[in-house]
């Protein structure tokens, strides 16, 4: 039995051997593999419809007087909609980064610490997670936060559900 389990451990080497050597080759058949790998891999971001829709969507994020209309969940019913004027945003979202590179003096030394992340304050002074969900702004200029689900589009959508706050 050992040396039946030689003979197919071996068998099974070999057959490995072979097919990285054919992954791998050497001289031209190799150099042609790469070739292949990466025109495979390579891609046409010119004409990457991806990035076309993002760009799309950030034009229209972008728009100051763009309109929107934010349609509010509850329970996976929609329960209104707001007529929002401009970008929707995460209440999350602050100016300033939301961490730093910190260094500090060791205690009785002159030598500095490497530089460690810590966290910044949020805009207003505070330290913590942000608020969830997101803001906007109404087209008479009211702010409404929500943390409820919504949805959010640039046209109105035919449902029977009363606009809310205005």
């Amino acid at each position: 039995m050992k040396t039946h389990n030689k003979i197919v451990a071996g068998l099974v080497a070999g057959a490995l051997a072979l097919v990285l050597a054919g992954c791998t080759g050497g001289g031209s058949e190799g150099e042609a593999y790469a070739e292949r790998q990466q025109k495979a891999a390579a891609y046409d971001t010119e004409n990457s419809l991806e990035l076309s829709n993002l760009q799309a969507k950030r034009d229209k994020e972008d728009d100051p007087s763009a309109i929107r209309y934010v349609y509010v969940m509850s329970y996976a019913q929609i329960i209104g909609y707001y007529v929002a004027k401009g970008k929707i945003s995460s209440s999350s979202s602050q100016i300033g980064p939301e961490t730093e590179l910190i260094r500090a003096k060791y205690p009785n030394s002159e030598s500095w610490s490497d530089f460690i992340p810590a966290e910044s304050p949020k805009d207003d002074g505070s330290y913590g997670p942000g608020d969830p969900g997101i803001f906007f702004f109404t087209t008479e200029g009211a702010m409404i936060e929500t943390s409820l689900d919504y949805i959010v589009s640039d046209v109105p959508m035919e449902l029977d559900v009363p606009r809310l706050g205005g």
